[in-house]
């Protein structure tokens, strides 16, 4: 797979690493980045030396491809969606109880006028990390689908009215950061498109991605990891009660991740992202057997399991990327984390992700005496 000059099945990862508890417990007070950071104060250099202690993280573990890794996130994972919102103009913080069982603790933030980018969102972390690593970067962002299923409103006629504003808000943000050369691969997480999919989901999408011609544009699918539970689709008899669905009585159908293809092949995206692991007959690859990659899409695919606190050796991580290469060439095929790390201790994730890349090896070595 190839990024910038380089062909490979690279490991990178996916959404937010866990954090130094140093850094979560020294900067919960603070709410940076707000909008571009400002040189010489305590926010900017938390900030910048805790980044600066993932990104080496990210490096030494023999990662292609650094990431973003929403450091922002402190000490709290639902920070990874309420970082946006408070940097879009229009919101609320607060509104009733997400109706979606993992995340029915959280509240939907309101919106209350016209959507816009209150302040940069990504850019000025992206330049941060051009200051603290020479290595091709990722930048993520939670898409406007997601943050249109996690949103209430008091101002849009229509869902689809909301969606198109959130997507036209984070566009200017994207394109911002497309514009910086060591930025290679932007990632916008659309995980509840295997719960809800819109008539306008794809429309939403594209229409966030509008203009960029730099970086290649991925998108993420999974069904979330927030509270470290397999997503479900509640069934009429589920209740929130008091702002959270009993997630030992599920009641409700499983979600899958094949439920995606092929409809997601219609967005201007080209590497798509899923994890195989989710389910022990990993139906994913079943699913793209019966519906191919289309040409110009390649495919990044999620060996560690991020719920569980087991660290894979290399030889089994080795064992999931031998199956998936029976289904994706490996010309077309990245690896990465099957969501977020964040829930897991800074030493299980650090030792998960040397073994995604120690695992990539051993499968390149594998694949070259074929």
């Amino acid at each position: 797979m190839r990024i910038g000059t380089q062909e490979t099945p690279l490991p990178t990862m996916i959404m937010a690493y866990s954090n130094p508890r140093w850094y979560d417990f020294v900067s919960a007070p603070y709410n940076v980045p707000f909008g571009d950071f400002i040189e010489d104060r305590i926010e900017t250099e938390v900030f910048k030396d805790g980044l600066w202690a993932v990104v080496g993280e990210q490096q030494r573990a023999g990662l292609g491809l650094v990431a973003d890794s929403r450091t922002f996130a402190a000490g709290n994972y639902s920070d990874v969606v309420v970082y946006y919102f408070f940097r879009l103009a229009g919101f609320a913080p607060y509104g009733p109880n997400v109706t979606y069982p993992l995340y029915s603790t959280l509240h939907s933030p309101t919106c209350v006028g016209d959507i816009t980018r209150a302040v940069p969102m990504m850019a000025p972390i992206a330049r941060m990390l051009t200051e603290l690593t020479d290595a091709p970067l990722k930048i993520q962002w939670t898409a406007a689908g997601t943050l249109t299923s996690l949103s209430a409103d008091r101002h849009y006629r229509t869902d689809r009215d909301r969606a198109m504003a959130i997507a036209a808000a984070l566009n200017e943000d994207i394109l911002e950061v497309d514009a910086i050369d060591q930025v290679k691969v932007l990632q916008l997480d659309e995980w509840f498109w295997p719960y809800q999919y819109e008539d306008w989901s794809i429309e939403a999408f594209n229409r966030t991605v509008e203009g960029v011609h730099n970086a290649r544009v991925m998108v993420h699918l999974c069904v979330g990891n927030y509270r470290g539970g397999r997503g479900y689709r509640a069934d009429d008899t589920a209740s929130p009660g008091k702002g959270a669905f009993d997630l030992h009585a599920r009641h409700g159908d499983a979600l899958i991740y094949e439920s995606v293809i092929p409809r997601v092949y219609d967005a201007k995206i080209d590497i798509l992202n899923l994890q195989v692991i989710e389910e022990a007959e990993m139906g994913v690859l079943e699913a793209l057997r019966k519906n191919p990659l289309p040409d110009g899409m390649d495919f990044v695919c999620g060996v560690i399991d991020p719920k569980s606190t087991y660290v894979e050796t290399p030889e089994e991580v080795a064992a999931r990327i031998g199956r998936v290469l029976d289904v994706v060439p490996a010309e077309r095929l990245g690896l990465t984390t099957g969501c977020g790390l964040k829930n897991l201790p800074r030493l299980t994730a650090y030792q998960k992700i040397r073994s995604l890349a120690d695992g990539a090896s051993l499968a390149r070595e594998r694949l070259a005496t074929r």
